[in-house]
């Protein structure tokens, strides 16, 4: 049998064909990267076959030839031979499908396979071109895939698309999105430059801009004005890209309606010029406050101290110069008069005091707690010597704050705890810390009077008292301004008591004040 592989042997005739072209038939045949091969009509063996499908075979072109095709494959089956042959008989015309075939390592490959009817030599035959198209179906099949996702969001998109040639700027797509939006209808978009549609018209609608997308292949614009077919004004943003689809170069715009967003924008663009308005004559008005309030401070410091001061001094006086003369009543008379402007002197240093407290800077400095609750010791002690030796003091963790105010705190609670203890024969006063879960939680125990914690609401409220005056002196101050001190340092203050059980007085500091 003649070798197909060869340019010189063979016989005279393929399909009829002169010699020269039966030569270059053989040529194509053996170094085809296509699978090909030759199979006799009346007994279905392989005449020929190329290096291509011989390989899909795992074997040679030498092995092949003269093999019955059913070795190799399922691929010729009776059917399809006599197939061939009705058509070559009708028509004249090739055959082709698409089959998948189980090669020799067990594996299923798709090939499409194209056979004609030729004479080769002088006998019928059937020429199938073989080609392997599993990865390009495969590919095929993904792209379909992922042309239908696109096309999915394309239309379902919430922002308007339109889809250029690149070339010419002729609208080429427009989702339904921006249809809605525009109110044009998909005729009247396509075919259409950009420059050329009404609501880009003097915005992106010009060639200079088309051009220097094409150049960029990118363009943006923040605000860009539209109108709508019926006139309605909106704002968009609009995000032009050039990219390749099938090696042609189209744009892709998205155009997004901002008009509620830029609305909303604007309204609170509003409302903070209207805040900031608001908070200047806010500020302004607490400017005139605070020093109405200090006018005020001048003139309690001044214009009533001086009247007390007088009636104190002038009582005392009539009772050194003339209270032999006068009866046990006056002289008591005197006394209550004595009292009464004094407990009002201290009312208004209390009242002042309190004033302050919200006026005066809040400086944060690093505190050693334990020394500053010393320091507030010997103030007392100085007021109220021999008392203050049964304070006990436990581990007060440092902090940061302002000194004199934590002082005054200090000062505050622990002349309380020495208030209600007084008529205890065995007196505890125990100040110390304790770790809480916003930093430590500093407190001061003391085993006196108690209170009823039903009314525990009205300790830091100015003049509020729980006990009765004549028991327990003091101007009902105090308690407010240690809280007052404490909200400034960003802090809360609390007290846990019984009555006839003593009162624990707790207080803490912000996050930031902690060392």
């Amino acid at each position: 049998m003649p070798d197909p592989r060869s340019e010189t042997n063979g016989p005279e005739q393929a399909g009829g064909a002169p010699l020269e072209c039966q030569n270059l038939f053989l040529i194509a045949f053996r170094l085809s990267p296509v699978g090909m091969a030759i199979i006799r009509t009346a007994d279905r063996t392989i005449m020929a076959a190329n290096e291509a499908i011989s390989h899909l075979w795992g074997s040679t072109p030498d092995e092949v030839a003269g093999q019955p095709v059913e070795k190799y494959s399922n691929w010729l089956s009776e059917e399809h031979r006599l197939g061939f042959q009705q058509t070559r008989a009708e028509t004249g015309e090739c055959m082709n499908y698409e089959m998948s075939l189980q090669m020799r390592d067990g594996r299923m490959e798709l090939f499409k396979i194209s056979s004609c009817m030729i004479t080769f030599n002088n006998e019928s035959c059937i020429l199938s071109v073989m080609r392997e198209i599993t990865e390009e179906r495969r590919t095929t099949l993904a792209l379909s895939a992922s042309e239908l996702r696109y096309r999915r969001l394309f239309e379902t998109a919430q922002d308007g698309i339109l889809i250029l040639d690149a070339a010419t700027g002729m609208v080429v797509d427009v989702n339904p999105f921006l249809i809605k939006l525009l109110g044009f209808s998909h005729e009247q978009f396509l075919g259409k430059a950009i420059w050329e549609l009404g609501f880009f018209k003097d915005v992106v609608a010009n060639e200079e801009k088309f051009a220097e997308l094409r150049e960029k292949g990118y363009v943006r614009y923040e605000d860009l004005p539209l109108e709508t077919r019926y006139g309605s004004k909106i704002e968009a943003e609009f995000v032009s890209n050039v990219y390749l689809v099938g090696g042609e170069r189209v744009i892709q715009c998205n155009i997004r309606d901002v008009t509620d967003r830029r609305r909303a924008e604007e309204g609170v663009r509003k409302l903070n010029a209207s805040l900031e308005e608001r908070v200047r004559r806010r500020t302004a008005e607490l400017e005139l406050a605070n020093k109405e309030l200090e006018a005020f401070s001048y003139s309690v410091s001044h214009d009533l101290r001086a009247p007390l001061r007088a009636i104190d001094g002038y009582s005392q006086a009539v009772l050194e110069e003339y209270g032999p003369q006068l009866a046990g009543e006056g002289e008591r008379y005197l006394q209550t008069i004595r009292a009464g402007a004094q407990q009002m002197g201290a009312l208004i240093d209390d009242l002042l005091t309190f004033s302050r407290m919200s006026r005066e800077p809040v400086k944060m400095q690093p505190i050693n707690m334990a020394n500053l609750v010393r320091v507030a010791i010997q103030e007392l002690d100085s007021q109220e010597p021999s008392r203050v030796d049964i304070i006990q003091i436990s581990d007060l963790q440092d902090c940061r704050g302002a000194p004199a105010l934590l002082k005054q705190v200090w000062v505050n609670l622990l002349s309380n705890a020495l208030k209600f203890t007084r008529k205890r024969e065995s007196k505890i006063i125990e100040v110390g810390s304790q770790p809480g879960s916003d930093g430590p939680v500093y407190f001061v125990r003391d085993n006196g009077t108690g209170f009823d914690m039903r009314y525990a609401h009205k300790l830091f409220g100015v003049f509020q008292r729980l006990h009765r005056a004549e028991d327990y002196e003091g101007t009902g101050v105090g308690l407010a301004i240690c809280q007052r001190i404490i909200h400034r340092h960003g802090g809360r203050i609390w007290a846990e008591a019984a009555v006839n059980q003593g009162a624990t007085f707790f207080f803490t500091l912000s996050k930031e004040t902690s060392s």
